[in-house]
């Protein structure tokens, strides 16, 4: 009756867990994941507990449907995990075919040719398969933007500790199976310690898991928030809280390893005439429009910001003022160029562009790309000019001392 007892004890452990997942899920709304965790919880709590009717119920119940019940949790674990990753479930196809496969097993090794030690192995190896793919899920990189690599990195550690211990899981069902066939064992309900010691260690990990996956939601759920409140409702860009603390961060960087940043600051011109003309929706549909132009136009490593109205900053990693300048200007160009605007508007900007010197804080920083702008807008707009630059803080010598402006008045 060891068996029977142990999960009697494990029902009881998981109906508990149900219980703090279902309160968890009502008081986070939104929390990815735990709908379908739930009911992984619902079904290995069902399937338990027809395991621990064995001595005393029918085999169909006892054996097919508990069994079943315990492969459809472990599914939904997996699809679980998707959803909280918000990723494809590329194995869900597959895994329905296996939850077939191993009712038309099981039943054959119950009925027509009985053998417990094979149905173990069913077990074991239907079981490992389905961790095996939650943790392929969990091992899958995620490639954000820049602006939110920070706060994607710090999923990585909870991500990686559930992945491994999937890993875990599947060792552990594995070396069960290859114990199973040096040491059968008699029956179900007196089965030997090895196979009890196994099943014991089996269920800590797989409530470990469930229990991880709950983390793994709320630190995801906290990282949306986050990002939620890190951006520009309008266009997706960094908001301009976030981006000045981006800009702190790679700058105090820059200053200790002894390279530069280069700021473009873009405002587009005239734009009020636009939301006068045509009304605000119009406006935002050009505010969208152009921040989806300068997004292209940067590369991934660079971050773009909406700091204002009409007005945008990028931050340029590892870039010379000649490339910022080339860079501006490309986009200055792209943007006159831009078609299908509200009636038929034709919109420019004007770019001011600076590089970082050494020791030189965020604000200053700023102010002169600002300057360098303004000075665009005062020479005509629908220019590019760029900041003076010391020929100690110059990347690239060929660069001129003074402001150089560039572009198409207009």
């Amino acid at each position: 009756m060891y068996m029977t007892y142990l999960m009697c004890g494990y029902a009881a452990t998981l109906a508990l867990v149900l219980l703090g997942c279902r309160i968890g899920a009502r008081s986070v709304p939104g929390l990815r994941g735990v709908g379908l965790l739930s009911w992984a919880l619902f079904l290995g709590l069902v399937g338990d507990l027809f395991l621990a009717m064995r001595p005393f119920a029918p085999a169909w119940i006892t054996i097919l449907v508990a069994n079943e019940a315990l492969f459809a949790s472990s599914l939904l674990i997996y699809c679980a995990t998707a959803e909280t990753l918000a990723v494809r479930m590329r194995f869900l196809f597959w895994g329905i075919g296996l939850l077939v496969v191993s009712f038309a097993t099981n039943g054959y090794f119950t009925y027509l040719h009985p053998e417990l030690t094979v149905r173990i192995l069913i077990y074991s190896g239907t079981s490992a398969v389905y961790s095996a793919a939650t943790a392929l899920l969990l091992f899958q990189p995620e490639n954000p933007p820049a602006r939110f690599a920070g706060l994607v990195s710090t999923l990585r550690f909870p991500t990686v500790a559930l992945a491994w211990l999937q890993i875990l899981i599947v060792a552990q069902y594995t070396l069960r199976s290859v114990l199973a066939v040096w040491f059968p064992p008699g029956d179900f309900a007196h089965i030997d310690l090895i196979q009890l010691g196994f099943s014991y260690a089996i269920m800590v990990l797989n409530l470990a898991a469930g229990c991880g996956l709950i983390w793994l939601a709320l630190c995801i759920h906290r990282r949306d928030l986050q990002m939620v409140a890190r951006t520009d409702s309008l266009t997706g860009l960094l908001n301009r809280r976030a981006f000045e603390e981006t800009l702190t961060r790679q700058l105090r960087r820059a200053n200790h390893t002894g390279r530069f940043l280069v700021l473009l600051l873009l405002d587009i011109d005239r734009f009020k005439v636009v939301n006068d003309t045509w009304g605000h929706l119009a406006g935002d549909r050009v505010i969208q429009k152009v921040s989806s132009t300068l997004l292209v136009g940067l590369r991934p490593s660079d971050v773009l910001s909406r700091i204002g109205g009409e007005e945008f900053i990028a931050l340029l990693q590892d870039a010379t003022v000649a490339q910022a300048e080339e860079v501006a200007e490309r986009l200055r160009t792209e943007i006159a160029d831009l078609t299908g605007l509200p009636g038929g508007a034709q919109i420019t900007i004007s770019i001011g562009v600076a590089q970082s010197r050494q020791d030189e804080t965020p604000d200053e920083l700023f102010h002169r790309c600002d300057e360098a702008m303004y000075r665009s807008k005062e020479g005509g707009r629908n220019l590019v000019s760029v900041s003076e630059v010391p020929l100690s803080g110059l990347v690239s010598t060929c660069e001129p001392a003074g402001y150089a402006t560039r572009g198409t008045s207009g």
